[in-house]
This record gives C-alpha cells, structure tokens and sequence, in this order.
C-alpha cells in the first residue's frame, strides 16, 4: 500500500508539473497496486482513475476519460458522502467530457448534479461561492447546446454576479467569459446591439490579459492559454454579430485575427479553425467569390472529418454551405450530392421531421427544379411545408412563404412546358 501510495503522490506532482505521459504511469501503478490488494470499487482505485480521466481527456482520448471518470465516480460515491466536493469535481469533470463529445444531455446531467453538491455546501469563503459559480457557468454552456437559451441566460447572469460579488480582479478571465456566453446567447435569439455590447465588454478584459495584437511567437510560449482561446472565441462570436449587422469588413479583421489565435494555440488543424474557415467561405459565398468560398469549404471539411468523421451535424453544416456554393456556379450534381449527404446526417441527427432537415429539403427542391425536375421539386417542397406545419409554422411565416412562392413558380413552369408540347 505505501508503494501505491508513493506512485499516487508522484503521479499528482508530475500531473501539476504538466508531465501528463509519467503521471499516468504512476497513477497506473497505484491503482493496479491498489486493486490486487482491494477492490475495483476501492476510494484509492476511484482517485487513480480520476487523475486518469483527466490525463485521457487532455489527450483527447474522450471514450477512455469517460470510462475512467464514471468508473471513478461509482467508487467515490460508494465510500464517500453523496456532498463530498471529491464527488463534485468528478461530475465536473465528466460533464466537460460529456460535452466535448457532443453528448449535451449528459453534459447537463452531470453539471446539473455538480451545481447541487456546490449550492448544498456553500460555505462563506470566497473558495466556495466561486466553486458556485463556476457550476453554475457551465450548466449554462452545457444548456445553450441543448438549446435552453432561456435558461442558460439566467445561470449565466447569475454566474456573472457571483464572479463581480466575490472574485478581487474585476477583470479576471472568468468574468469575461460570462460576458462572452451572454453575448453569445443575445446573438442566438436576434438581439445583435445587446450581443455586441456583451462581447466588448468581454473582449476589454482579454486584452487586458493579452493585449490587443499579440504576436504568434508571444501565443505559443504563453500558458495564459484560457485567455488566448477565451479572447478568439469572443472575437468570433463577435465577428459573428458584426455579419449579422452588416459590417462585414469589421467581421472580417475579427475572424482573421481569432483564427490566427487558434491556429497558435491549437495548430491548423484544429476544430476551431474548422469552424472560422466555414464562416469565411459563408461570406465569400454571399460575396458572389465562389471559387474561394469552395477553397475554404474544402480546408473546414478536410478538418471537421478528421476530428469528427463523416457523420457530425457540423461537417453537414459544411456540406450545406458547398452545396449553396455549387448551385451557385451550376454543378447541379455536386450540389445534389453534398445536400444527400447532409440530409442523411441531419435525418440521423435531428430526425426526419426536425427543422433541420426542411432546410435541406428546400434546397434539394432548388436545385430539381433547376434541372428542370419540377415534379421531384414539387414533392420536395410539399416535404418542407409539411415539417413546417408540424412545428405550428403558418402562411404569414417567412420560410412557409418562400416555399409557396417556390411552388407557384414550379407549377407555372410546368405548366408552360405542357403547353409547349
């Protein structure tokens, strides 16, 4: 036991000292150790999986963590109170996995039980009120996936106000973050001119941490790597609402500037990257430059599979924006595969009758009806109006309209095709 003991000591060190290959090695050695004498449900098995976890989630190795982490979980609650804050960072911890493998409802699970344990033994230090706040913040980041906006704003001003009522910097990182997700959520539901408000607000205090330019050598030798990420992100979300608003130049400079953070921090391959490029080539798209929008539709595909496979809502997302982008120069063919193949993971996604799903729909009536197919348009629409219908959508609505009007046009065209025969 001391020998399992010693490799566990060894392990936490090497694990604070960023030595994450040794550490598991020891925490290996401990738990094995540990079990041979025990059992698997030991409190000293718990903790070694626990630190493994953490070391396979920072490896990106999700299925491992989580593995580690809920076996851990079930040895921690089967020796310890069901309040203990050991049992609270495990459910932190796993509801983070949870929610970088796309599994929301998880993730919510998990930090919603995290919150209970932190709001059941608030104590008055300091310590204990932001341990409040932090599951509050990332209940709420879990929520605005599952898309519980209105929730998710609540827990993020109430978060918000913990982190003012007790941290001492009033520009701490934790601050700007929750201006940030605010920001993100006012974005969401259409209030542009209180999204851009929240994102400068929290844009002011990153770079306060980063300043306002920082080289690239300067990014990859700073550990202020959750102010680095946090800054790109928010310009991101604020690029987002500056296109929204029009300011299309200004949108520009701020995508640029957050990839070319996250290419510093995470390397061109990153999912973060993936998701700029994608916005970019909207834009490009929109601007009529389709050659680069497909260049940059490409270079997001490329790295959404690599990551996520072939079957993820967001490389459909790229899908959609290629299969715009190939109507628009009339390859009518490649337009029709990319949008198959972004109804087939949407159908699987979202389900067959999901919002999702009528948006495809539409586009792949577009382009029947271009080729001519206005039978295979027709029934592609009726498709589309009759999700609409199920979602309570009327004829007043903007995206039951535009289908109509599709499928007048389609009908006239038909028709004056008859009578030319």
């Amino acid at each position: 036991t001391r020998t399992a003991d010693s490799h566990y000591c060894m392990g936490t060190i090497l694990y604070e000292w960023n030595n994450y290959a040794e550490a598991s090695k020891c925490f290996e050695k401990a738990r094995d150790i540990h079990k041979e004498k025990h059992d698997e449900t030991h409190l000293s098995v718990a903790n070694s999986n626990f630190f493994l976890g953490c070391i396979s989630e920072r490896k990106g190795d999700y299925d491992s963590a989580v593995q580690c982490l809920q076996d851990s979980l079930s040895g921690r609650r089967a020796h310890l109170d069901e309040m203990d804050h050991a049992i609270a960072d495990n459910l932190a911890r796993l509801g983070h996995v949870y929610y970088k493998q796309s599994e929301w409802d998880s993730a919510v699970t998990a930090f919603s039980d995290c919150l209970k344990i932190q709001e059941a033994t608030r104590g008055t230090d300091t310590g204990s009120q932001v341990n409040v706040a932090d599951a509050l913040f990332d209940l709420g980041t879990a929520l605005v996936k599952a898309l519980d906006t209105q929730r998710s704003m609540q827990l993020f001003t109430d978060a918000l106000k913990e982190y003012q009522r007790h941290l001492e910097n009033p520009k701490d990182v934790k601050i700007a973050k929750c201006h940030s997700s605010i920001g993100e959520i006012y974005e969401k539901t259409n209030e542009l001119s209180k999204a851009v408000n929240a994102l400068e607000m929290a844009s002011v205090i990153y770079e306060h941490h980063v300043g306002t330019d920082p080289p690239e050598k300067e990014i990859r030798a700073s550990k202020k790597i959750d102010a680095y990420s946090g800054q790109a992100e928010t310009l991101f979300r604020l690029a987002t609402a500056k296109d929204r608003l029009g300011e299309e130049v200004t949108a520009l400079k701020q995508y640029r500037k957050a990839m070319r953070s996250y290419k510093s921090l995470f390397g061109r391959d990153n999912l973060h990257v993936a998701k700029i490029l994608n916005r970019l080539a909207n834009m490009k798209g929109r601007a009529g430059s389709v050659d680069k929008a497909m260049v940059l539709f490409d270079e997001s595909l490329r790295i959404r599979m690599l990551h996520l496979g072939n079957n993820h809502e967001d490389v459909a997302e790229t899908l959609f924006g290629m299969g715009i982008v190939f109507e628009k120069r009339r390859d009518y063919g490649a337009a029709m595969k990319a949008y198959s193949d972004c109804l087939r993971i949407r159908s699987s996604k979202f389900g067959s009758d999901s919002m999702e799903v009528a948006q495809v729909v539409v586009n792949i009536g577009v382009v029947r009806g271009n080729k001519g197919d206005f039978s295979g348009a027709l029934k592609s629409w009726n498709k589309a109006l009759s999700i609409y219908r199920k979602h309570g959508l009327g004829d007043d609505d903007a995206l039951v309209a535009t289908v109509l009007g599709h499928q007048r046009l389609a009908n006239q065209l038909k028709k004056r095709g008859r009578n030319k025969n």
